[in-house]
């Protein structure tokens, strides 16, 4: 009998059962675009605004300054090029590894353009 192993925890992982709960609604039920008008958006959108707020009090931030990405490249392009072009004044140097993640080279090769 062979035993099948999950080594590619940097690329996914699974739900914690209690996230998979909390989030079960959303997938089934509370599925509306947060940008739409209508009753579904409205209440997908005011479930992300409460999850913004919780995030934020975690971490002693405002609601405003939490942002959710769809994946860690879209997070890695938002921050390295955020960080990069609100710092542009202070120069236009960027040092990364030779090991970074794909999309972190990527939006180097962006900035360097």
């Amino acid at each position: 009998m062979t035993k099948e192993i999950y080594f590619d925890y940097a690329s996914t992982t699974p739900v914690d059962p209690r996230v998979s709960r909390a989030m079960l609604p959303y997938f089934n039920e509370k599925f509306g675009n947060t940008m739409s008008l209508h009753y579904f958006g409205q209440q997908a959108k005011q479930a992300l605004e409460e999850s913004r707020e919780k995030v934020a009090a975690l971490i002693k931030a405002k609601p405003a300054e939490i942002i959710f990405t769809a994946s860690a490249t879209e997070s890695n392009n938002l921050a390295l090029k955020g960080v990069a072009l609100a710092n542009r004044r202070k120069g236009r140097h960027l040092v990364i590894s030779s090991i970074e993640h794909p999309c972190i080279a990527a939006s180097a090769e962006w900035l360097e353009k």
